[in-house]
């Protein structure tokens, strides 16, 4: 037999050693099963390849690329899913974003569109049918300043208080005093006695956050009759002024935000009074008054200020002036009769203390004993003895021991210095 010749197709194709697959010549891999084929690895006849070897395919390849192919596939769910989670997430604190600055921006529209002012005075009288010879009036307000007063002309009642409420800002319009306090309990029969209290819920509605309020209790009182005055400010202040020739039983006036000032001009007080404060300062002046009990005056945050000129006293009485944080100023002028001995403490915690004494008579006479923990205590002025430490001094003055009256304090700072001065003639 002549010899068999293969043709051109047979001559340029060669199989994959792996699986059999029939391969282009120039192929450097099976794209069956992936095989590496060898450079210049020889060309087998299709007969001689199907003749000579078994067609086995090596799996191996195509499980692991499978497996690749899954896994991408998983990995591209899990970071669609995370991207729609994703998008949801910032969608959600979009529209709760948008929802907030479009509720603050509504909230100032409607603000400004409500805002308004509101003012008005509520008068209560009070004329007892059976006048004792003492009154009472009680003044208690949770927000407001309270004015104690007298009339400069003759009246018919006993006693006035007018409450004038003053509101402005935003959300004001169309609203009274009720939108913000209790109704006013007004009570007079055997007393005057006015109660003012905040609505307590108010304070949770943020339509009364942009306001401004300037609240004031007037108690007017008659000259020819004698009262016991009291008055409560929680927040706001206190302030009375006592004019010539009134008598006034008994004074307390107690604050807890803002100050207490009471001043008085040839006015007797008969039973003395206790003017305090939380936070505020205490200022006390009394010219010419006669005092027939105890003067005291305090405050937690904040300073005390007591001047005097020309007391008289009908009995020995005591001052106490306190302060925990803030300092004292006691100023004392003496050129007429006293009357009667003072004695009493001058105390602060963390503050200053200083005394200055004035008196033109040997009549008169003063003794003041400091000490303090944290600070000194020193004593200055013309015929002023001291004796003692930096810490703890007795400043007298030189006719203390012959003098009839005399004014005796103690005072003590914790923390502070102490000042004793003035002029003993």
């Amino acid at each position: 037999m002549g010899d068999i010749k293969m043709n051109d197709s047979n001559q340029n194709m060669r199989f994959c050693p792996g699986c059999g697959t029939k391969l282009d010549r120039t192929a450097s891999f099976c794209f069956a099963c992936g095989y590496q084929l060898e450079e210049g690895a020889a060309v087998i006849p299709e007969k001689e390849q199907v003749s000579t070897m078994p067609r086995t395919v090596d799996t191996s390849s195509k499980k692991e690329t499978g497996k690749g192919l899954v896994a991408m596939k998983r990995e591209k769910k899990k970071a669609k899913k995370k991207s729609k989670k994703t998008y949801r997430k910032g969608v959600i604190v979009g529209l709760i974003l948008a929802c907030i600055v479009f509720g603050i921006l509504g909230f100032f529209l409607v603000g400004f569109m409500t805002s308004g002012t509101y003012q008005k005075t509520y008068s209560y009288y009070y004329n007892p049918a059976s006048p004792a010879s003492i009154e009472e009036c009680t003044i208690y307000a949770d927000t407001a300043f309270i004015n104690v007063q007298y009339n400069t002309t003759p009246v018919s009642y006993y006693a006035k208080v007018d409450v004038n409420f003053y509101f402005s800002g935003f959300f004001v319009f169309g609203k009274t005093y009720q939108n913000y306090f209790n109704p006013i309990s007004w009570e007079n029969e055997s007393s005057a006695a006015l109660t003012l209290t905040r609505n307590h819920m108010s304070w949770i509605d943020p339509t009364n956050w942009l306001k401004t309020e300037w609240n004031v209790i007037t108690l007017t009182l008659r000259t020819d009759v004698v009262y016991d005055i009291t008055a409560t400010s929680v927040t706001g202040g206190i302030s009375m002024t006592a004019p010539q020739n009134v008598t006034i039983n008994d004074i307390a006036l107690t604050c807890t935000t803002g100050s207490v000032d009471l001043n008085g001009t040839d006015a007797t007080f008969t039973k003395g009074l206790s003017c305090s404060t939380t936070t505020g300062s205490t200022i006390l002046e009394f010219t010419r008054c006669t005092f027939g009990d105890n003067i005291v005056g305090g405050s937690t945050t904040g300073g005390v200020n007591l001047k005097t000129y020309n007391l008289t006293y009908t009995k020995d009485i005591t001052w106490t002036l306190s302060t925990t944080t803030g300092g004292i100023y006691t100023r004392i002028s003496q050129n007429s009769n006293m009357g009667a001995n003072i004695t009493g403490s001058v105390t602060t915690t963390t503050g200053s203390i200083s005394v200055l004494y004035y008196d033109n008579s040997p009549n008169y006479g003063a003794r003041f004993s400091g000490t303090t923990t944290t600070g000194s205590v020193s004593c200055s002025g013309d015929d002023f003895y001291e004796a003692g430490s930096d810490k703890n001094k007795l400043c007298t003055t030189d006719d203390y021991i012959s003098a009839i009256n005399t004014y005796e304090l103690t005072l003590t700072a914790t923390t502070g210095s102490i000042y004793v001065g003035g002029d003993n003639n």
